[in-house]
């Protein structure tokens, strides 16, 4: 198993991952275009993780700039989603750790995630590998069509 930065070539494995992850098809064009733009921008990361050429296990993250305090970065992680049945082999960890350690290079000072409050095997594994649940998170839909 080995975990990577996402190629183009990797399109149809994200692609099946994230029928899982939201149980909805893919627009394949749209996401080769917007990983294209994401690979070029240095404060985005796409990790994939792979068992052999099999794409199992996805998770993004964005560096993204503050204005508080000494103005450190803070990354922001997203999509992250292994395949059923790669659950609890250490996928999630492998995948956390690479964006941990690429928010580090990118001088961030703490991590944000937000996972859906029906996900609980997901929130316990976030609070295995030191997530804390002492803040609230909020979300809301701006594209009311997504």
């Amino acid at each position: 198993m080995t975990v990577r930065k996402a190629e183009i070539d990797d399109i149809a494995g994200l692609s099946e991952l994230f029928v899982d992850f939201n149980g909805k098809e893919s627009n394949l064009t749209a996401m080769k275009k917007q990983l294209e733009v994401i690979s070029a921008n240095p404060d985005y990361y796409v990790a994939v993780a792979c068992d052999g050429d099999r794409v199992i296990g996805t998770a993004m993250g964005i560096a993204c700039y503050d204005l508080v305090g000494d103005c450190n970065s803070f990354l922001l992680i997203e999509n992250v989603v292994v395949l059923p049945q790669y659950r609890g082999q250490g996928v999630g960890k492998l995948l956390m750790q690479a964006l941990e350690d690429f928010g580090e290079i990118q001088h961030c000072k703490y991590v944000i995630l937000v996972s859906e409050s029906k996900r609980e095997s997901s929130h316990k594994f976030y609070e295995s590998i030191g997530y804390s649940t002492d803040q609230r998170g909020f979300k809301k839909q701006l594209m009311k069509h997504v």
